[in-house]
Order: structure tokens, then sequence, then C-alpha cells
């Protein structure tokens, strides 16, 4: 694994999530009311039910843009000591495949499938 690379494609997603993270931020900020330039009461139920859901979803998404922005962040400083490929939990290595596919990994395979299992 060339480290490098992995750094170059790292910090070019995150910047990539930066992005999209400020843009649910700005979306975020405006209430309803803002956004479509009508009261969110006296409106249909059903209407305020779905805007409440469409501002949850998104909710949902920005968190999920910050947990990864952390998991390339925590990637970043596992280049830097030595320790990336190395999982987290129990100390062997996380595949290559495993690492192609999501290079911010911290767990093995196994170890992640635990976690998944314990939620």
């Amino acid at each position: 694994m060339d480290h490098e690379t992995i750094r170059k494609g790292l910090l070019d997603e995150r910047v990539k999530l930066e992005r999209e993270l400020l843009v649910f931020e700005k979306e975020l900020s405006s209430s309803v009311e803002e956004t479509s330039g009508e009261s969110p009461y006296g409106q249909h139920l059903a209407e305020n039910a779905a805007a409440a859901l469409d501002r949850e979803m998104d909710l949902t998404l920005e968190g999920n843009l910050r947990e990864v922005l952390r998991r390339i962040d925590r990637a970043l400083l596992k280049l830097d000591d030595g320790s990336y490929g190395v999982c987290d939990k129990c100390g062997g290595p996380i595949g290559e495949d495993r690492l192609e596919a999501a290079p911010y990994a911290v767990l093995c395979m196994t170890c992640k499938r635990r976690e998944e299992r314990s939620r």
C-alpha cells in the first residue's frame, strides 16, 4: 500500500465531504418558514409531516457526514503514527480489500461484525 496515495485519497474525500457538510449546515440553519416562504402552522398535517421527515433525513445525513469525516481524520492520524491498516480493537491487520473499499476503516472485518451485532 502506497501511503502517500492513500493520504491523497483521504484528503480529497475529506474536502468533498466538507463541501457537502457546508451545504447541509446552510440548509439546516434556515427554518421551514424561511425555506418555503410559508408558515408551517396552518398547513395540512401531511405537509407538516413531510417537512419534518425531510428535515430529519437531512439531520441524519449530516450526522453520517460528520462520522465519516471523523473516521478520515482517525485514518490520517494512523498514517502519521504508522498504525494504518492495524485494527483498533484486536491489533490484527485490516485486509487490503477492506482498506481499498473503505480507506478510513479502523476495524478488521471480524471486529466490525462484532461491533455491528452488539448494537
